[in-house]
């Protein structure tokens, strides 16, 4: 997944304990100013980011020498390996960057911990983005970060595969139930065209940050309010076990399966015909795998509803910044009309911004068009502090229920034990 998987760190509840104290002025405003300022000259702001794919830093860096230039400041990028680990320990030691990203996942554990400064919703136009991520980066009404970009889950058809095996992408179930009487008649025409074990009907992702949107289905609460894992309740397991229901049908796998790292390399080499991707992918399949012909679809409904994964990242300011004023002034740049149609359109992310969907020309494009189109009822991955160690937990027991070695049920109370006691420990 890139980008999105590169934020998932270790030891976030340890090193909250010293947070508040750590942060300087505790959430409080740090700046008395009206933010009128221009001129900044001579002025310092550092920006903390982790290393993005090649079109993510030629981006960025586009954005630091425009503002440089605006502004007279100088940007200062400090650039993290591991994350939330190193940020966390910056904070500790009070050399956290001036303003930093903040995923959608770990806001909760960073707002509730002192480290991001309120921001003026006004003074940052929120009322122009989508309001489903402006409400991701808020806690009771006020905005802590602002979201700049985001991306959603559709579904990928390799239509080669789909006219080698005679059938037509128009044939594609609208549900996941569907899918499960489906798929075995598909991946029977597919293996009379290309030989049986050559090429699967479909991939899946086993991982939490794709199957949370399953798992919630019926207001099921796979995390209890207290923060526990509750991924044995039994509205939740009856939820998830659509999952194994797929791969006993022998035509769905997992890009491991298929010798593949991740699901976009097993559609580009031609391995499953379909796949649930994020529209980050887009843009790998035209230019590293551009002999594959393809068609987007909205994800399938299940339990008779839409459902989708959101993913998002926001510019926060640091409650113990030295430069309140030229942080607000980045984040303002990097967030505005302009600022954000640059990066999106380096980046091949979506715009967080509704009128950059239209000046970007996203809206134009039919097939990122129901990625952004998704907005509106994906379920954005961000659950509360402990999300994290659920998530590890959840992937560590979920293979032996997929391979029968034990029942859902008791693999998923398995995975409620380990994530208990780590978040006990922590």
């Amino acid at each position: 997944m890139k980008t999105w998987k590169k934020i998932v760190g270790s030891g976030v509840v340890f090193i909250a304990s010293v947070m508040l104290v750590a942060c300087g002025n505790g959430g409080k405003s740090s700046s008395n100013t009206d933010g009128n300022k221009t001129d900044f000259t001579g002025e310092k702001l550092t920006i903390g980011v982790w290393g993005g794919n090649e079109a993510e830093e030629v981006s960025l860096d586009k954005m630091i020498q425009t503002f440089e230039k605006d502004t007279g400041a100088k940007i200062e990028k400090k650039v993290y390996t591991d994350y939330n680990t190193q940020i966390q320990a910056d904070m500790v030691g009070k050399t956290a960057p001036d303003v930093f990203y903040v995923d959608s996942q770990m806001y909760p554990f960073f707002s509730q911990n002192g480290m991001l400064e309120k921001l003026d919703a006004k003074k940052f136009d929120s009322d122009k983005f989508y309001d489903s991520l402006i409400k991701t980066f808020s806690t009771d009404g006020d905005l802590y970060a602002v979201p700049k970009d985001m991306s959603t889950l559709a579904l990928y058809l390799n239509t080669e595969i789909f006219e080698k095996a005679g059938v037509s992408v128009d044939d594609v179930p609208s549900s996941y139930e569907e899918y499960v009487t489906w798929l075995p008649g598909f991946q029977k025409k597919i293996d009379e065209a290309y030989g049986a074990g050559k090429v699967f009907a479909m991939s899946y992702t086993p991982e939490l940050s794709r199957n949370y949107q399953l798992a919630i289905r019926d207001d099921a609460q796979p995390i209890k309010k207290d923060g526990r894992s509750d991924l044995a309740n039994k509205k939740v397991v009856e939820n998830l076990t659509i999952l194994k229901e797929l791969v006993d049908t022998k035509a769905v796998v997992s890009p491991k399966d298929v010798g593949t790292g991740w699901n976009g390399e097993a559609f580009g080499t031609g391995k499953v015909a379909i796949m649930d991707e994020g529209n980050w992918v887009y843009q790998t399949l035209k230019t590293e795998f551009s002999d594959i012909p393809f068609a987007v679809k909205e994800m399938p409904t299940y339990k008779g509803t839409k459902g989708s994964m959101m993913f998002s990242v926001g510019w926060g300011k640091y409650s113990g910044t030295k430069q309140p004023e030229l942080a607000d002034k980045w984040i303002e740049y990097a967030t505005s009309k302009d600022g954000m149609k640059n990066w999106v359109e380096g980046t091949g992310t979506l715009p967080s911004r509704e009128d950059v969907a239209e000046a970007a020309k996203i809206t134009d494009n039919p097939d990122l068009k129901i990625h952004l189109d998704a907005w509106d009822y994906a379920t954005v991955w961000q659950d509360g502090v402990t999300l994290d160690t659920i998530r590890k937990s959840y992937e560590n027991f979920l293979p032996e229920a997929i391979n029968g070695s034990e029942s859902f049920e008791k693999a998923m109370k398995q995975a409620d034990e380990q994530a208990n006691a780590d978040i006990d420990a922590q």
